[in-house]
């Protein structure tokens, strides 16, 4: 069990798929099938041998570009034998252009930041995945599909393979809209380019650990507990890590900040219980606050005492959002909108995810291995 502590070469495909122009953060829509969305792939299983271990390379299977259409974004969708964790290789590169690509999974996690190559040029880039069903209150994915996204200013693909990799570890995520999954198409968006920080997360983990973020809008510790919880609690496996980021919502109501504490120590038991290690994060701060004005009715501050009387790692992400924001060159782009103060813009989100993983990489906790 962890101790506590505060955290202040190319070959093997037969063809390139390559694009130009277009937006570079184009992605798949909601759960439906068809245009944008996750549904079965054109062909069968595909990919690799499923091996044991993770972080390995996977093989480049070329039949699988026959699963993947478009040209910005190009889009692949492979239907995979399991739900769990796959290591997976994508080449990126055309023999004729000069391209610049990202790669993104599942619901539109960057994996892969943007890459540019020359023309002739080719690079392979290995990331884990958790592949699974996606439930969140108002849009949802299917499980058992793996989904890529290539997209950039030029992006070109030029071969791909996974494997599954049951043994690796899994960062799961419990906590509120600041941290989940957000699809572009989903109703209660507050704009297309927002994201929750734990979305942006794995572009910044190496191949061997998979972040599966059941994070979602509105959740209370309480209620994420009753309505969301279930499914993490019967995945948790030894090695495994339960991250878990809650305030935004419990400090509307007296009762849940009565109650705070008691309801995140139900968190550290369960994943305790499983062997896994649990990992506690003070709310990340709204645009507005300050050292001396946080603005969580003291909440923070009681992530920070539980997190030091159950010795547990804490991340304390009230802290460093605050000095980050005040850093910020220009403090809005980091949020949906102009006007929003709470919710992040894709840049903003990845800018906390890089505070969350290299106050990690400063820790005691063995993932810290994979902190890029």
């Amino acid at each position: 069990m962890a101790t506590g502590g505060t955290l202040g070469s190319s070959g093997g495909a037969a063809g390139d798929i390559v694009g130009s122009g277009g937006a570079a953060s184009g992605g798949r829509g909601g759960g439906d099938a068809g245009a944008g969305g996750r549904g079965p792939g054109p062909g069968g299983a595909g990919g690799a041998t499923p091996g044991g271990g993770g972080g390995g390379a996977a093989s480049l299977d070329p039949t699988l570009l026959a699963q993947c259409a478009g040209t910005n974004p190009i889009r692949c969708t492979i239907p995979v034998p399991a739900n769990g964790n796959y290591d997976v290789t994508v080449e990126l590169g055309s023999a004729t252009a000069a391209s610049t690509s990202r790669i993104q999974a599942e619901l539109f996690r960057i994996v892969v930041p943007p890459a540019s190559l020359a023309a002739g040029a080719f690079a392979q880039h290995t990331f884990s995945v958790n592949v699974r069903a996606e439930s969140h209150d108002g849009y949802s994915a299917p499980g058992k599909v793996l989904d890529l996204i290539i997209d950039g200013t030029a992006p070109a693909l030029h071969g791909l393979g996974f494997a599954a990799s049951p043994s690796s570890p899994t960062i799961f995520i419990a906590a509120d809209s600041t941290v989940c999954d957000w699809d572009p198409t989903a109703a209660n968006i507050i704009d297309p380019i927002q994201r929750g920080w734990g979305q942006e997360l794995s572009q910044f983990l190496a191949a061997g650990i998979a972040v599966a973020n059941y994070a979602d809008s509105g959740e209370t510790a309480a209620t994420f507990y009753s309505k969301f919880f279930t499914p993490v609690k019967n995945s948790l496996r030894a090695g495994d890590y339960l991250f878990i980021q809650f305030g935004h919502n419990d400090q509307k109501d007296s009762a849940a900040i009565a109650a705070y504490q008691a309801n995140l120590m139900k968190y550290i038991s369960d994943a305790r219980a499983k062997g896994a290690t649990p990992v506690l994060f003070t709310p990340v701060a709204r645009k507005g606050a300050t050292a001396a004005d946080p603005g969580f009715e003291g909440l923070d501050q009681q992530v920070r005492d539980l997190a030091a009387s159950q010795n547990v790692v804490l991340v304390d992400l009230t802290a460093l959002t605050i000095a980050h924001y005040k850093a910020a060159a220009n403090v809005s782009m980091l949020f949906a909108t102009a006007t929003e103060g709470t919710h992040f813009s894709e840049t903003g989100a990845t800018q906390v995810a890089n505070l969350a993983a290299q106050a990690l990489k400063t820790s005691a906790l063995p993932l810290k291995t994979f902190v890029k």
